[in-house]
């Protein structure tokens, strides 16, 4: 069984990382869990993190995302309601939750209600509360909002170091401003003596990137906390990941599950699959998080995969994230 490492996908590329400043029991002990449990398929009484889409609203439309070629599920937009948020969160809270991302498929600074979002979580005492962001909506009262909310730590999307190329990728977003807002962050953040949120630079290692990576390391170096990079994913509506047969087991499975902006749960991130309802647990207005985690359904699919059967459920078979993590492995579509 080649079991998954966990953030197989995502990779360090500077001296430090957001997590460094974190060295409390409580989240050393959650960071052990993430790594952990994947690697050894042990299933908690409750998953150790959730994604909560609190839109799936975005204001760019980047030509890579699954999101602008809408290969990533159903796109009726929407935001999450407070009520169904804090249902959310309180059975979190009572079951150990110890990570959540307010992100999936948008742009959460969208949401009108994102600071009292991420301040109900840090008062529920959820360990680590970040999201992901274009930063096209950082501005003066965000961020020291963002501050005062307790947000742990933010992932700035950002493709390279040039203009052109920027704007090609982030398609709505203008360099100049983005850069300042990403600049006036840091500044406020230091300004305020506080070590939080810490900053995540990233970005997805697209083709054209790779040969100037090093220059993207070093020109955020100094501003953000951790320069990163995620792989790339084939994910547009052409792509087929179909017919990849091998002994592997995702690690989403063991760690997290997601909720919808509607309240429809999903077992994982179902990266770059259309139909969402291949794989639905159901929604939070009728079942429990936990009843979800632990059902029969559930199981079933975490058994397919520690049996090397991840190809007989039609999403898998589909899945982005699969398919990039068996191409490392040297298993590809008509090889």
């Amino acid at each position: 069984m080649a079991r998954a490492q966990a953030n197989a996908n995502f990779h360090t590329a500077g001296t430090g990382t957001v997590f460094d400043v974190r060295q409390d029991e409580r989240f050393l002990e959650y960071r052990r869990r993430w790594f952990e449990y994947p690697r050894d398929l042990i299933v908690g009484d409750f998953p150790i993190h959730l994604d909560i889409e609190s839109t799936n609203a975005c204001n760019l439309r980047c030509p890579f995302c699954a999101v602008t070629s809408k290969n990533w599920g159903p796109y009726r937009k929407g935001f999450m309601d407070m009520g169904l948020y804090k249902k959310i969160i309180d059975e979190g809270a009572t079951n150990g939750l110890c990570s959540m991302k307010l992100s999936l498929r948008g742009e959460p600074m969208l949401h009108p209600k994102l600071l009292e979002m991420i301040r109900y979580a840090k008062e529920k005492n959820i360990i680590d509360v970040y999201f992901n962001t274009n930063g096209t909506l950082l501005n003066e009262s965000n961020i020291n909002g963002l501050i005062d909310a307790g947000l742990d730590r933010i992932s700035i999307s950002f493709e390279g170091t040039e203009k052109t190329f920027y704007e090609q990728c982030r398609v709505g977003a203008k360099f100049e401003d983005v850069m300042a807002n990403i600049k006036l962050l840091r500044k406020i953040r230091d300004k305020r003596g506080v070590s939080y949120p810490q900053i995540r630079m990233q970005t997805v290692l697209l083709p054209e990137l790779e040969k100037s990576f090093p220059q993207y390391v070093e020109f955020w170096q100094g501003i953000a906390d951790e320069v990163a990079y995620l792989d790339y994913r084939h994910e547009s509506a052409d792509d087929d990941h179909r017919g990849l047969v091998a002994d592997w087991s995702c690690p989403f499975l063991w760690q997290r599950m997601v909720v919808l902006w509607d309240g429809t749960i999903l077992p994982c991130l179902m990266h770059g699959v259309a139909d969402f309802n291949l794989m639905s647990l159901g929604n939070v207005k009728e079942t429990s998080i936990k009843e979800s985690w632990k059902s029969q359904q559930s199981n079933h699919y975490r058994e397919l995969h520690k049996s090397g059967n991840a190809h007989k459920l039609e999403a898998c078979d589909r899945c982005s994230y699969r398919a990039m993590e068996l191409e490392k492995l040297g298993i590809k579509r008509n090889s």
